[in-house]
């Protein structure tokens, strides 16, 4: 009686996976979108700038700072729990770590954006009186923006975690016999790609639009590896 019922948790734990996962893709569908939108491309901006976008349009401002990958990878921590509790019986040593090193890249990720605390000191700049004060106000966003500023190195340590944690649970998705082999494949795939672009947009910016065709395949590879996950989390 105690095994079917946690079995029955495990299950709604499985259907709120499918569901998180399933809005972690339509999430990053939306970025893909709006990337096409002229405010959308990701250019080189001066803090000022980012100012002026956060007062012309605070959302397009936010998501050039992470917002969209605060929503994402935010939705895949029930993901990841439900991964963890699907793998617990053949791997549960190995599935435990990967969900705890993902728990942790996702603290350093959110610590280091700085979205939030930049659409504060933007509005204190659009209401500032003075030079002097807009001045003092860059000068103290100036630290927040070169730490949280997304694909960046400020926070490539908590990217790094997390795309090394979604390779793993991938590998162990080839011995799980949980999942089929082309999830895992495709996993890697597209994991691996956008590790690439990762490093190259916060690392070598010269080579950023060679690096977006492997954050293009990357991004369609994981969406169909997440609906493929979200589909068996389903059946589970």
């Amino acid at each position: 009686m105690e095994l079917n019922r946690i079995e029955l948790q495990w299950k709604s734990i499985y259907r709120i996976g499918a569901i998180c996962v399933f809005s972690a893709a339509l999430v990053m569908i939306l970025e893909i979108l709006l990337t096409a939108l002229p405010e959308g491309a990701r250019v080189p901006l001066t803090l000022a700038e980012l100012f002026e976008m956060y007062d012309r349009n605070w959302f397009m401002a936010m998501r050039y700072m992470g917002l969209i990958n605060i929503i994402a990878t935010t939705l895949m921590i029930p993901v990841f729990f439900s991964l963890y509790g699907i793998h617990r019986e053949r791997h549960n040593v190995y599935s435990g770590l990967i969900l705890l090193l993902y728990i942790a890249g996702y603290t350093i990720f959110m610590a280091d954006n700085s979205s939030f605390a930049l659409l504060e000191l933007s509005s204190k700049y659009e209401l500032a009186s003075s030079e002097s004060m807009k001045s003092s106000l860059l000068s103290a966003g100036e630290a927040l923006f070169a730490k949280g500023a997304s694909h960046t190195p400020g926070t490539f340590p908590g990217f790094f975690i997390s795309e090394l944690t979604f390779i793993l649970f991938c590998v162990i998705m080839l011995n799980g016999q949980v999942f089929s082999k082309i999830t895992a494949v495709i996993g890697i795939i597209g994991f691996s790609f956008l590790f690439v672009f990762e490093v190259c947009s916060s690392f070598i910016p010269s080579l950023y639009d060679t690096a977006m065709i492997f954050a293009i395949f990357g991004g369609i590879s994981t969406i169909i590896w997440q609906i493929m996950v979200g589909l068996k989390l389903f059946k589970a």
